[in-house]
Formats: C-alpha cells, sequence, structure tokens
C-alpha cells in the first residue's frame, strides 16, 4: 500500500500505461495512450458525443449543441480540481498512435483512499466498436490500479440490457457482485444495474493462470467451446467469425468466457482479437501450451 503524498502524486499526474516497473505484468502491446482530458478536446469529443449509439445504456441524451460538450468537459474538471490529497476522481482523453486521433474517454472515479477501493468508467466513439479499443483501456486501467497505484478493488457498473459490456467484463475476469434494482432510469423507465468488480489478488492470479497450460489441445475441443455458445451453427474447423451468422461481438466475448471456464486460460486482449476462428483460437491455445 502506497503511503498517501506518493499515492495521489501518481493518481494525479500519471496517465494508465504511461509507467512500466521491472517486475510489472502489463503484456499487451496498444496502440492507443491516456492524456489528461481538457478543454484542447472539445470539438473532437464532441464528434461522438453527438452520435446517439453512444447514449443507449446512458441515462442523459446526447449533446447535440458543442456548447453541451462543453459544459460536459467544464463539469470533469470541476471534479478533479482541488486539494491533490482530496482528490477523488480523474479523466482521461484516449488517442490513438499512429495519428492522434481521439477514439474516447476513461475515468477513475469515486476513490476512496482508506478502502483502496476506486470506479471506472470508459467510452469509445461508436464508429470504432468492435476493434478492440475497449479491451486494451481495460487492461491498461487495470495495470494502473493494481500495479501502479497498488490499490485493492476495482469496480463499476453497468444496465443489465447491456450484455455486449457484461460478456466483455467477465472475459476480462471481473466478477459479479449483484444487482441493484431499479438503480438506473433512463427515460421514465428503471433499469437494474449489474455490479461487478476485482481484486488485487484475482488479478494477479489471472496473470499467472493466464500464461500457460501444459495441456495440449486439440481442433476438436475448441470446436465444442464454440459449439457451446453458436449452439444453432454446424461448427466445423473452417468456422469463422465472417461464415458463422451467430458469430457477433456478444458472442465472441462469451466463447473468450467459455475458453477461461473450460481451460483455466485467460486470453489477453490481443489474443481475443486474434480469436475470430475455430483454427485461430486452436492456435492460440497451441501457443499458450508447455511440454511436460
Amino acid at each position: 500500500m502506497l503511503n498517501k503524498e506518493e499515492f495521489f502524486t501518481k493518481f494525479t499526474g500519471v496517465c494508465p500505461g504511461s509507467v512500466r516497473s521491472s517486475n510489472d505484468t502489463l503484456e499487451i502491446h496498444s496502440n492507443i495512450y491516456f492524456e489528461p482530458l481538457s478543454m484542447v478536446g472539445l470539438e473532437e469529443m464532441h464528434r461522438y458525443s453527438k452520435d446517439v449509439r453512444f447514449y443507449e445504456f446512458l441515462e442523459f441524451d446526447p449533446f447535440n449543441t458543442i456548447e453541451k460538450t462543453k459544459s460536459y468537459i467544464e463539469k470533469l474538471e470541476q471534479r478533479m480540481a482541488g486539494r491533490p490529497l482530496y482528490t477523488t476522481a480523474k479523466y482521461w482523453f484516449v488517442r490513438r498512435k499512429t495519428d492522434g486521433y481521439l477514439i474516447g474517454t476513461a475515468a477513475l472515479t469515486s476513490l476512496n483512499y482508506d478502502r483502496q477501493s476506486v470506479e471506472w468508467g470508459y467510452g469509445v466513439d461508436p464508429e470504432l466498436w468492435g476493434l478492440g479499443y475497449i479491451l486494451q483501456i481495460e487492461e491498461l486501467l487495470k495495470h494502473f490500479v493494481f500495479e501502479v497505484l497498488d490499490l485493492n478493488r476495482l469496480y463499476g457498473m453497468t444496465m443489465v440490457t447491456n450484455q455486449r459490456t457484461i460478456a466483455s467484463l467477465l472475459a476480462s475476469g471481473m466478477k459479479q457482485e449483484g444487482i441493484l434494482r431499479q438503480f438506473y432510469c433512463k427515460q421514465g423507465t428503471f433499469i437494474d444495474a449489474w455490479q461487478y468488480s476485482m481484486l488485487r489478488y484475482e488479478y494477479y492470479e489471472s496473470k499467472e493462470c493466464g500464461k500457460s497450460t501444459q495441456r495440449h489441445y486439440a481442433i476438436n475441443d475448441v470446436i465444442d467451446i464454440v459449439s457451446s455458445i453458436l449452439t444453432e451453427e454446424d461448427i466445423s474447423d473452417e468456422t469463422n467469425m465472417c461464415n458463422a451468422f451467430s458469430w457477433d461481438s456478444l458472442n465472441h466475448m462469451s466463447i473468450m468466457v467459455a475458453v477461461s471456464q473450460k481451460t483455466g486460460i485467460s486470453l489477453s486482449p490481443s489474443e481475443m482479437m486474434r480469436a475470430n476462428s475455430v483454427k485461430a483460437l486452436f492456435g492460440i491455445l497451441e501457443e499458450r501450451a508447455v511440454s511436460k
């Protein structure tokens, strides 16, 4: 556990993914980087803040004017203001390394130093959904929370109807804590919240158990795993996301969860992106195998 001064120096002054140590476990080769949220990115943020798809699982309406986006950024800046040792929230822009393109935002909020706990949140431009950016954001935030800030608990919540996000969270190792009944109210309709978390020891355990396996899997093992999710498909070694109509982004994450449950192997974000066919998934499991 970091002392208070050292902790808040890192929390307020360090961006996720920018700090490495000799013994950390960050294995993701990301093509994104974080920078402090500021008014500099107003017009870029407004580009996707007016997209109705972005708000499907949020309680508020799209920012149809740039003034609304500006007011929102000002509100977030106010939350980050104040004395450093009492800061409870930090917000970042997330950009693509190749061209600096703003792809979304990420945040750590509701920080409780005494309880060593923090909540996370993130959002990505709908035009970039399905490209693996959310998985990268999740991994960089987890690394920052557990290995840089040395916190004990990372948690979050989303609407129970947000099945794609829930599948992604389960695939990344998050655990369901429970349901908060009628927590959200969207356009007059009450919706339950799905609350989840990860503890520090679970984070490090997932790093260890996900490294390798002594078992060599056969292609039929992979076919069985994929068939357990895509129950209406005739799965073969030629099946992939292009020729299987039900292998969409939601079922892809469900397959990743099934792989973890049945093999004990937690795939990295880059491996999840590569595992878009039976043969590719089989190849990844073979890469993880260690000869006895």
